[in-house]
């Protein structure tokens, strides 16, 4: 029993890490957008702009943060993030009282199920927007040889993002 209830731990751990490097690389990716775009480009919308300016004064949460994503949807899978941020919010707010309290066998594989099925969305989102960042550091470059080193780490999370766009949804890596 101890051992089962170690593997669950270490899967809820892997989740709630997850949940965390999703969030850390929105922001960034927010961060890039607003210092970005101006309009130039037209990534972003004159909406996103404007409201991701008031948002500087505010905390951000995810459920915003993906909420100004939306703005502008062309590189941006609304039902991706919708289905990401539902599974998060299940998993953040209320994944204790939902599956957590009683730990009966059949919880302890849905309890594991979800953990590895987030996990798994997770790594989808997170390569998606380092893709995205990298798309977005390319304009500043004369070539892939004068990016950052830590962004030279980003080329596969760059054909991520690539293959994502022309197949219009985030698949399986």
């Amino acid at each position: 029993m101890k051992k089962e209830e170690d593997f669950v731990y270490l899967r809820i751990g892997m989740a709630l890490i997850s949940t965390q490097r999703v969030e850390f690389i929105t922001g960034q990716l927010i961060e890039v957008l607003q210092n970005f775009d101006g309009g130039n480009y037209q990534i972003t919308s004159a909406e996103f702009l404007e409201q991701t300016a008031k948002s500087k004064k505010t905390i951000k949460t995810l459920g915003k943060i993906f909420k100004l994503l939306k703005l502008n949807p062309t590189f941006v899978f609304e039902e991706e993030l919708d289905s990401y941020l539902k599974k998060r919010n299940l998993f953040v707010h209320s994944f204790w009282i939902t599956h957590m309290r009683t730990k009966s066998p059949k919880d302890v594989k849905k309890i594991v199920d979800f953990c590895y099925d987030f996990d798994k969305h997770s790594e989808r989102v997170e390569s998606f927007f380092k893709g995205f960042i990298f798309f977005l550091s390319l304009r500043y470059i004369k070539n892939r040889d004068h990016l950052d080193v830590d962004l030279k780490n980003w080329e596969d999370d760059f054909v991520y993002f690539m293959n994502s766009l022309k197949e219009k949804r985030l698949k399986n890596a």
